[in-house]
């Protein structure tokens, strides 16, 4: 594995706190309902915690490139304790919406990761590190929706208190690996390190402690600024689709959330996989802007079989493709930005990318929930179609770019 021991410590400590997150899922949207929510209102759930990413994501990141990766990524895991032991204790609908703030505001471990996967990678196997981080991800996250749902009560009288003690758990046990095996890796230094996508261009320095940087820094030139719209629109498809799962599965096939956390199950195992093995090959055969074009070209196909009278048969086959494809796009994006991105910013890059999937990770959600009211079921479905042929239009434009 790409980055040695320490790289292999902090992916089992997002592991372990995916696999927390993910216990809460299945969940939230029965609760929302007990609490007198609806749609539109369940989905802003995943809204409320999207948006308070974005307010901290930048700032995690950033905080990490001055004061370490080590310290930020325990004060993460340390916030996520209390934020889990919150939603532990709610009992109303505003309550769930604090909670899943607060939890929002200390998920920043996901940008430091991938600070750190630059800091322990070279370009060359760059991407196959953020495949691994996003295979921890899927993997954690398989893991978790399976075991939230069973112990989560039933669709009429679900309880929430067990999967957030599980998922406080969890975020303590990251915690403590953090802080017993994880050292630092943020290099201060002046090493530097040749940029193999322009060859001819001089190596910079990895870092210089306290050396100023503007938010130029990270949208110069014009087709960085590009890359970090994309985060969004990728991110708005996969919330989407993440978001209204249990209420299609509701109201289409009559599940509960004991189902609906078995197939965010196979979901998950399913992105854990082509992420671990697929990513990395796919990477160096085509790069990472053919691999975002195949990526939502699956999108595409899982979301037309979702369309119409699916059944459990179509759903199973529908939904992993669909967050497969999308998956497969945010290691790219991000092995994409890292190669375009000073080495003494990489933290502030991969914070600022973050908080731009975050925005979409606010639009996405109700947007969809809004659709499925107002018009029906499958319409978050062509909402996903759609951002993925943008997505695909701009990889075309990217490959022609190079090539003038």
């Amino acid at each position: 594995m790409p980055g040695g021991r320490a790289f292999n410590i902090i992916i089992l400590a997002i592991f372990i706190d995916v696999v927390g997150f993910g216990m809460i899922v299945p969940v939230l949207p029965y609760l929302n309902f007990v609490y007198g929510g609806d749609t539109f209102t369940g989905t802003g759930l995943i809204s409320i915690y999207a948006l308070m990413v974005f307010v901290g994501g930048p700032i995690w990141g950033k905080l990490s490139d001055r004061y370490g990766r080590r310290p930020t990524m325990m004060a993460t895991f340390l916030g996520a304790v209390f934020a889990n032991l919150s939603l532990a204790h709610a009992d109303s609908l505003l309550m769930l919406y604090i909670a899943r703030g607060f939890a929002g505001l200390m998920a920043g471990n996901v940008a430091i990761a991938l600070a750190t996967a630059a800091d322990l990678t070279t370009h060359h196997d760059r991407g196959k590190a953020m495949g691994f981080i996003g295979a921890a991800f899927g993997l954690g996250f398989a893991l978790g929706p399976g075991i939230g749902g069973f112990f989560s009560g039933t669709s009429t009288n679900p309880d929430i208190s067990i999967p957030a003690y599980f998922a406080m758990l969890a975020s303590f046990v990251a915690l403590v690996l953090t802080y017993l095996w994880f050292p630092e890796t943020k290099n201060d230094g002046l090493d530097t390190e040749p940029d193999l996508e322009n060859p001819t261009t001089p190596p910079e320095p990895l870092h210089v402690s306290g050396e100023k940087h503007s938010l130029k820094d990270l949208l110069w030139p014009l087709p960085n600024a590009v890359i970090f719209i994309f985060f969004m629109i990728c991110a708005m498809a996969q919330s989407a689709t993440f978001s209204i799962t249990p209420f299609w599965a509701t109201a289409v096939l009559g599940w509960d959330q004991k189902q609906v956390g078995l197939l965010l199950m196979e979901t998950g195992i399913s992105v854990a996989f082509v992420q671990a093995v697929a990513v990395g090959p796919l990477f160096q055969k085509f790069g990472e802007v053919k691999t975002i074009i195949l990526g939502c070209s699956l999108s595409i196909i899982g979301s037309l079989i979702m369309l119409g009278n699916a059944g459990v048969y179509q759903v199973y086959t529908g939904l992993p493709l669909i967050f497969s494809g999308l998956t497969v796009s945010f290691p790219a994006l991000n092995s994409l930005l890292s190669k375009r991105t000073s080495r003494k910013i990489q933290g502030e890059a991969m914070g600022f990318s973050n908080g731009m999937g975050a925005i979409g990770r606010v639009i996405g959600p109700l947007v969809a929930g809004f659709v499925f009211i107002a018009y029906s079921p499958d319409v978050p479905f062509m909402m996903v179609i759609l951002l993925c042929l943008v997505t695909i239009i701009w990889g075309y434009w990217e490959i022609h770019r190079k090539k003038l």
